[in-house]
């Protein structure tokens, strides 16, 4: 096997919150699984205090089993109260959207950006078997102060 194709094999094995997930298909399955949506918006404070974010994280089919979002970078004015949000966060679920809620804890006024990485378990249907690890990373912009434009 050459470098690249034992890497793709490496690299399509995941252990993801404790679970342990198959490599991406390779062989005679359907196609791989769906693109993975990811969205991420925060709410803007005229002043310093805690600010809320939301990520939305979406399949286009198949089931969406489990997701957590990762803190990947913010802004020194407004560090995240936690670096991991996961079920615990949920706001709305269905079978293929999950919504969870971050907080980030401004300590004053400026301008910088979120980004995050959203880690989900999809599953093409609900025996549970052939679920994959998808990965997707996002980013918003975080404002705090008094709108000047």
């Amino acid at each position: 096997m050459s470098g690249p194709a034992v890497l793709g094999r490496v690299l399509g094995c995941a252990l993801l919150g404790g679970l342990l997930l198959l490599p991406l298909g390779t062989g005679s399955a359907a196609a791989g699984p769906p693109e993975l949506s990811v969205r991420l918006e925060c709410q803007r404070r005229p002043t310093p205090g805690r600010v809320l974010c939301e990520a939305e994280i979406e399949l286009a089919s198949g089931l969406l089993r489990w997701a957590d979002v990762l803190v990947v970078a913010a802004p020194e004015f407004a560090r995240p109260l936690r670096s991991r949000v996961g079920p615990s966060a949920l706001f709305m679920k269905t079978e293929r959207r999950h919504r969870l809620q971050l907080a980030l804890a401004a300590t004053e006024v400026g301008q910088g950006t979120l980004r995050i990485r959203a880690r989900a378990v999809f599953c093409p249907d609900a025996t549970g078997r052939d679920c994959r690890a998808l990965m997707r990373d996002s980013e918003a912009r975080v404002a705090v102060g008094p709108i000047s434009d």
